[in-house]
């Protein structure tokens, strides 16, 4: 029978020259039959992607200059190629399939990997939600303010917590909130669309004002810039439960090709627009340089909408480790009990992303954040670190380890200096610092 949970296991020790990375045909066999096809498992990976973060590629080309969109590139072939070698891991040994991200860290560098690996999958998972209860609240205090509301920011950001703490208290696993991905993939897509056109239309207006400022390259902010382009590609902490959901699971590399490679041209779309338009003036997210009116309006809405139904996405992945580290389905508890001790677990996660939210309002010093200290290494490092440990060098060629090496040296470059980066501005912003 296949084992889906390796904590409770004892992590097979395995000849890593024993194994091909081409046989892997029992692993794949024994592992769960999901239920989607190709085309929702690649709509799940660009809801995934395409989210808030798409709205702060523009500030974070205005940081780098020009050349972030070479740096764009660069982020998307790593991701790409990162992702696909995280989920031929979770089938390493040839006969079982391992479960999620902090299950492969932990087969790869045994308790030491999986406790480093789950700090930053973990500060995602919760961090996630934290900008996304920065955003909503942030949007609708604007929309509310112009109507003449007096409910401040931090009380918008409780609101929002306490109506989106019901659905995840509701929502068992990761299959009953898949449905989200869907709007989720197509809200940002019609926001950025709505962006790009209002941003060129609005470019006459901006131009009678004064020129615009553009920069070819600014050296010293290239690793933030990383950082929030890492923190846009950032996803693998679902994507294995992507992966596991779909029927044809050897079709995966080719699905996040194609997904990642769909959300570039949302990233190039809205970045370019935005950058050209409004230049060293752009702002994050982008819709907030748009003149008032209907556009804004309806651009800001719909975000909104999206990052509150995508909150469940991450809390429930983060909520999920928790109920399965206390093992509440094999406790033999009943109905109403096993509800309780969930609805309780995940009312104080709220909690804590509500009260992290509240202290720290700055939504693109936060992606900036998240993006350097966890999404960097997450996407770009680790899958790499962990194929070479589990499939060992000498299964690489040359060339590859090249380009492995390459991948490792520029993540955690841009993942060290950019968390530093990240932090001196974050203070900045809680200190009323920055303009």
């Amino acid at each position: 029978m296949f084992k889906t949970d390796p904590v409770s296991e004892k992590v097979q020790e395995i000849d890593s020259d024993s194994i091909s990375t081409e046989s892997l045909s029992d692993a794949y066999d024994n592992a769960p039959a999901g239920k989607s096809t190709n085309f929702q498992a690649y709509v799940n990976v660009v809801s995934v992607l395409a989210g808030a973060g798409t709205l702060g590629l523009p500030a974070a080309l205005r940081d780098a200059g020009w050349i972030g969109l070479l740096i764009l590139a660069i982020a998307c072939a790593m991701s790409i190629y990162s992702n696909q070698k995280l989920i031929k891991c979770l089938y390493h040994d040839g006969r079982n399939r391992l479960r999620e991200y902090p299950d492969v860290a932990h087969a790869a560098f045994g308790l030491p990997g999986r406790i480093v690996v789950s700090f930053f999958y973990n500060s995602i998972a919760l961090g996630g939600p934290v900008l996304y209860l920065i955003l909503i609240g942030t949007n609708i205090h604007d929309l509310a303010s112009s109507v003449g509301s007096s409910v401040t920011l931090k009380q918008w950001i409780m609101i929002a917590a306490a109506v989106m703490v019901v659905p995840i208290i509701l929502t068992k696993t990761m299959r009953e909130v898949a449905f989200l991905s869907i709007f989720g993939a197509l809200s940002t897509t019609v926001v950025v669309v709505i962006v790009t056109i209002a941003s060129i239309i609005d470019s006459k207006n901006v131009n009678s004002v004064g020129p615009i400022h553009h920069d070819s390259v600014i050296p010293r902010n290239l690793p933030i810039s990383l950082a929030t382009f890492a923190f846009s590609y950032g996803g693998n902490v679902v994507f294995p439960h992507v992966e596991e959901s779909m029927k044809h699971k050897r079709a995966w590399n080719k699905i996040v090709m194609w997904g990642i490679l769909t959300v570039t041209v949302l990233y190039i779309m809205c970045s370019t627009s935005g950058y050209a338009v409004y230049g060293d003036t752009v702002k994050s997210p982008i819709y907030l340089n748009l003149p008032g009116g209907a556009t804004r309006t309806i651009s800001t809405i719909i975000i909104t909408i999206h990052v509150l139904l995508a909150i469940p996405l991450f809390l429930t992945t983060f909520n999920l480790q928790i109920e399965t580290a206390l093992r509440l389905d094999s406790r033999g508890l009943s109905n109403k009990i096993e509800f309780l001790c969930r609805a309780v677990i995940r009312t104080l996660s709220m909690v804590l992303v509500a009260t992290i939210a509240l202290f720290f309002p700055y939504f693109g010093q936060m992606m900036s954040l998240l993006g350097a200290m966890s999404d960097g290494m997450l996407t770009f490092v680790f899958p790499v670190l962990f194929f070479l440990k589990l499939f060992g060098i000498k299964k690489v060629g040359k060339l590859e380890l090249l380009l492995m090496v390459l991948v490792i040296i520029v993540g955690t470059a841009g993942a060290v200096i950019g968390t530093i980066d990240a932090i001196k501005e974050l203070a900045k912003a809680y200190r009323g610092e920055l303009n």
